[in-house]
Order: structure tokens, then sequence, then C-alpha cells
């Protein structure tokens, strides 16, 4: 699933793949401490759940 996040120096909108966690009572993803904004290259860090779904 495709989560949407804001990147904290240029404001651009990255979306983050979150790779699915086997639970058997709700719907659990993995992402990374960390990504870089494809538009200005800063790293920024991913805060706690809940995220934001990117619209596909």
């Amino acid at each position: 699933m495709n989560f949407l996040f804001v990147c904290g120096g240029c404001g651009a909108e990255c979306v983050l793949w979150g790779k699915p966690v086997v639970s058997w009572w709700t719907d659990k993803y993995w992402l990374p401490d960390e990504f870089e904004c494809w538009d200005c290259g800063e790293d920024n860090s991913v805060p706690d759940p809940p995220w934001t779904p990117a619209d596909d």
C-alpha cells in the first residue's frame, strides 16, 4: 500500500510503499525510518502511524 508524506524542507508530497506485514487482526505495514524527498533530496523521518494512504 502506498502512503503519502510531506517533505519538511520543501513541502513536496512524497509517496512511500509500505510493505505488508502478516497480521491476523489488522492491516500492518512496514516503512523505513527515513525517506529522501524526490524534489529537494532532503532526508525526512517517517512519523509514527497512523499514516495517510495515497490515492491511486
